[in-house]
């Protein structure tokens, strides 16, 4: 009858410490821990360089399901008086004609370095080699770009 009651007590601790175990694995901050990871896992991200080849911020990809995508343009220093960013089609960083495409897409403002847009584009899209991400200085008064990423090429 002993061996009973200390085999029945030692299942009851392993089934305890085994539910508190699985308790601690599904927390919320786990849940989210293994999102966020994830997502950083599913990001790419490019060099925004200036036409001289200096590294000026990065440009990160996210899916959003499988018709939008996140764009995150992180600038090191911004311009104080604005910056202007887009995306748009083309394959050639710093051409004279990249700035003033009509098949543009006007990204939201720099906010403390970060810009992050959501565009009704596949991620698959983007990574085609034939986006760019062109940022000026708003008040620039050439039309070259500051600075350009072009997406799909690492």
């Amino acid at each position: 009858m002993q061996r009973r009651v200390a085999l029945t007590a030692l299942i009851a601790a392993l089934a305890a410490t085994a539910s508190a175990s699985l308790a601690q694995s599904q927390s919320p901050t786990a849940i989210k821990a293994a999102r966020d990871a994830t997502r950083q896992a599913e990001a790419l991200t490019y060099r925004l360089d200036s036409a001289s080849g200096s590294h000026l911020g990065t440009v990160t990809l996210q899916r959003i399901g499988s018709t939008r995508s996140r764009i995150t343009v992180r600038l090191l220093n911004p311009a104080a008086a604005g910056t202007r960013i887009t995306l748009h089609s083309g394959q050639q960083c710093h051409d004279p004609h990249v700035s003033g495409t009509a098949n543009q897409v006007v990204l939201n403002p720099v906010s403390q370095q970060v810009s992050q847009t959501v565009v009704a584009l596949p991620l698959e899209n983007l990574q085609s080699g034939n986006y760019l991400i062109d940022v000026q200085n708003a008040t620039a008064r050439s039309q070259f770009s500051s600075a350009c990423a072009r997406l799909g090429s690492q």
